[in-house]
């Protein structure tokens, strides 16, 4: 009988490391392993045997309806407290390497404005506050955990951005306009991690900001790290 080894789809640095680490893993029905940020689409299960199992992300409804009908096991790795957890680690990890690599200040000269205090927001929050930079949240929840690493717990409207050297977005909403994107100093670094950009980027970068959006950040700053705490989800609740 044919052994069933993972396939992995290699579509960053990260899943090539996992590739690796999976090499020789027997699993007892045919395996699909895909990035977190990689949408799971209907078409995507085309290449998909019966009955298979799949590790992802994000699924499209129509991929949800698909894989029921066709008795493949749908694992996401947004289901795993643990996964969410480390992951958001890594996510503020490669936010502090993006300060410290394009920021034309020291870390410890910083001001920063953190966008959004869910998990990523409070993780990021949590990495800077150990090295003392003085940062603000802006929030529509989570107020008091926020009060714990902020000088100030702004609301998530009529922005001033004029006294921040870095401003670091994890809302998935163009919250910011154009306008208040004027209030940014020319030398300000902003770092968008949601998967959808708060700000017009190429106004942005036409006001000569330094702005960009960074999807998949453990990806690019610690593939090994990423495809590990993959590994420990798979490892966890595979067949």
């Amino acid at each position: 009988m044919d052994k069933n080894f993972a396939i992995v789809h290699e579509t960053d640095e990260r899943m090539f490391y996992l590739k690796s680490m999976l090499k020789g893993v027997v699993f007892k029905v045919p395996t699909h392993v895909y990035a977190p940020n990689v949408l799971i689409e209907a078409s995507t299960l085309s290449a998909v045997e019966d009955g298979a199992q799949v590790f992802c992300g994000r699924v499209a409804k129509d991929a949800e309806m698909l894989a029921n009908s066709r008795d493949i096991t749908l694992f996401s790795y947004n289901q795993c407290e643990r996964f969410q957890a480390v992951n958001s680690r890594l996510t503020a990890e490669g936010t502090l390497h993006i300060i410290i690599e394009r920021s034309k200040r020291s870390i410890a000269d910083c001001y920063v404005f953190i966008l959004g205090f869910g998990r990523t927001g409070a993780a990021v929050a949590n990495i800077l506050g150990k090295l003392d930079v003085a940062l603000d949240v802006a929030s529509t929840s989570s107020v008091r955990p926020a009060h714990a690493f902020a000088k100030r717990v702004l609301a998530m409207k009529n922005f001033d951005f004029s006294p921040y050297d870095v401003v670091i977005n994890t809302v998935p909403s163009p919250v910011i306009s154009d306008k208040e994107l004027l209030s940014m100093k020319e030398d300000c670094v902003y770092i968008d991690l949601a998967s959808k950009s708060a700000i017009n980027l190429d106004y942005a970068r036409y006001l000569s900001i330094d702005a960009d959006i960074y999807p998949a950040l453990p990806a690019k700053t610690c593939p090994y790290s990423a495809a590990k705490a993959m590994l420990e989800y798979i490892e966890e609740v595979k067949k």
